[in-house]
């Protein structure tokens, strides 16, 4: 084999999977945000349930889902429940997760550590006997890292290993949540680098406002995709919508054309990194615009 022939086998060649992220409400309702996924031809969804006492009824899913809307990629649960009626709460879960994995094409379900819940009974054991018996092995757990919780300093490298470590142990995949506060001083590039290959989700924030303009405050999710698209990095990235200021606190915020704006220069970057090993220049706000 020819040297060039094989500096070019080198070069990275996965291409992700680009999902809409969607938070249910605090009844457990999805509001339209199928609808709105499936105009902005997103492939599927990424469901946050970790804020929501209820998951959705089913009955309204499935009329959706039988109108060919976008399906349920991935789903993030919390890791125990508690409170008033937790035994219906319960059931109601396993009932959207059951036809979810069944109907809607569900591949992952992320909870936290068993060592992160404080109160009540860890739902990881029953969600695995549960999943094997609806999809038999076709849908994976995986361990749920907020990027917001990461330790400072030498610790924090030190405990991403000891989680992936963790996930080899259990047979589990780990799912990066970069979508809150995430701080400053997180190592994206290092972090990637130690979760992998066990990583298989990611969800980054929206780099584009609801007006158009280039979210400049968050450094930190474009530098992880520029690291997953050198490692060529072919898992699952979730776009979190972009947040009106004008929407109250408690009301849905849906794909719109800022994620689409987001995930097609998600996949430019990706498309840079196969043919140049040069970073890309810097885009002002108002070339973004004009390019997209």
């Amino acid at each position: 084999m020819s040297s060039f022939e094989t500096q070019t086998t080198k070069a990275p060649t996965g291409r992700p999977t680009i999902v809409a992220g969607v938070t249910a409400s605090r009844f457990g309702s999805l509001g339209r945000s199928l609808e709105h996924a499936a105009a902005h031809e997103f492939f599927a969804t990424d469901v946050d349930l970790r804020m929501a006492p209820r998951a959705p009824v089913v009955a309204p899913v499935s009329s959706r889902q039988h109108a060919g809307l976008v399906r349920i990629r991935a789903v993030w649960i919390p890791g125990s429940l508690n409170g008033m009626w937790v035994e219906r709460r319960r059931a109601g879960l396993w009932r959207f997760l059951d036809h979810a994995a069944a109907w809607m094409g569900l591949r992952t379900v992320i909870l936290p550590r068993s060592s992160d819940v404080v109160r009540g009974e860890f739902l990881g054991a029953e969600l695995r006997r549960r999943m094997e018996a609806a999809s038999h092995g076709a849908v994976r757990l995986a361990i749920g890292i907020n990027g917001s919780a990461v330790h400072r300093g030498h610790d924090q490298l030190a405990q991403l290993q000891s989680l992936r470590h963790t996930a080899e142990e259990w047979d589990l995949d780990i799912a990066l949540d970069l979508a809150g506060d995430v701080p400053h001083y997180l190592e994206a590039e290092a972090a990637v680098l130690r979760l992998l290959p066990k990583l298989t989700l990611v969800r980054i924030p929206s780099w584009v406002s609801t007006s158009g303009e280039l979210n400049a405050n968050d450094p930190i999710s474009r530098r992880v995709v520029a690291i997953l698209a050198d490692q060529g990095y072919a898992g699952t990235i979730s776009i979190i919508p972009a947040r009106s200021s004008l929407l109250m606190p408690w009301a849905h915020s849906y794909p719109s054309m800022s994620e689409e704006w987001t995930r097609s220069s998600i996949l430019d970057q990706y498309d840079r990194q196969r043919t140049d090993d040069f970073p890309a220049p810097y885009s002002s706000p108002e070339l973004f615009r004009e390019q997209y």
